[in-house]
């Protein structure tokens, strides 16, 4: 009879853990197909999308690109998005490799203050920004715009890219550099030929959190952009309802990062394909 009880007790369990994990991907994923759905809609004079589903058709797909608000952000977007990442990345991999040689105390330090920044609210960023920004580039002339967002961005995106990075290097042992070292490499040859490529995976997990933060963030572009717009600024900003250029970047970019994930794991699974029948070959 317990043993009875017990089997239904586990039965139960499945069957509630499977529809929670349904109910966890549908509440993720029904929104996004929404949103694709909606960009097929059309959308009335003010240039909202329609909410009510019709006939599909791709106006909202053709008008995208010719939408000044969102042509200027995309530019803008771009434009912060190719200075911010590699300044960021290149700081936190030197970062992280002064930590991985720094004494106990100074990781501590610097993993802290890393969390710390991580941990505050981007409001509580954002003004600390604007007192620094006016006590040292508004007295020189200079307003807020374009530079102030880039060095806005790049002061909060760094902690993530060094929290991202450092676990890898952490790994690191140091007879690779010393081998390195005793085969005759310089230490910028060590840094580019050992390195960099040890901690690729690293690299490129903190270069995807960096660009989606450069993109998305609004609350502390807001307050030191002046009249410069991102995407996520002009997405926020936007009046009389959800403007159909902004479901329809919403579109292109869920399509954008499902082909990409999907693509990934096309390659990974064929070259461990590959992989696996040459090692089956060998044995």
């Amino acid at each position: 009879m317990f043993n009875k009880n017990c089997k239904q007790l586990t039965k139960l369990g499945s069957f509630l853990k499977n529809w929670y994990i349904l109910l966890v991907l549908m509440l993720i994923y029904i929104p996004l197909i929404v949103i694709i759905l909606l960009s097929f809609n059309g959308q009335n004079k003010w240039g909202a999308v329609k909410i009510n589903f019709g006939v599909p058709d791709f106006i909202n797909w053709i008008k995208i690109w010719k939408e000044e608000t969102f042509t200027e952000a995309l530019v803008n977007t771009l434009l912060v998005s190719v200075v911010v990442v590699p300044i960021t990345l290149l700081i936190a991999i030197f970062a992280c490799y002064g930590m991985w040689k720094a004494k106990v105390s100074t990781k501590f330090m610097i993993i802290n203050s890393s969390r710390l920044s991580i941990a505050s609210p981007d409001s509580i960023t954002g003004v600390s920004l604007i007192l620094l920004f006016s006590a040292t580039w508004i007295p020189i002339g200079l307003d807020y715009g374009y530079f102030t967002v880039v060095l806005a961005h790049i002061s909060f995106c760094t902690p993530y890219a060094l929290i991202t990075i450092y676990p890898r290097i952490a790994k690191m042992k140091y007879n690779l550099v010393l081998a390195s070292y005793d085969l005759g490499s310089s230490k910028f040859r060590t840094l580019t030929r050992v390195i960099i490529p040890y901690l690729m995976p690293a690299i490129l997990s903190a270069l995807a959190i960096v660009l989606a933060m450069s993109w998305d963030d609004f609350i502390i572009t807001n307050l030191v952009n002046g009249s410069f717009q991102t995407i996520g600024t002009a997405i926020y900003t936007t009046r009389k309802g959800i403007k159909a250029w902004v479901v329809t970047f919403g579109s292109i970019m869920v399509i954008g990062v499902f082909l990409t994930v999907l693509l990934t794991h096309i390659i990974r699974t064929a070259r461990n394909h590959r992989f696996g029948i040459k090692k089956g070959g060998k044995e």
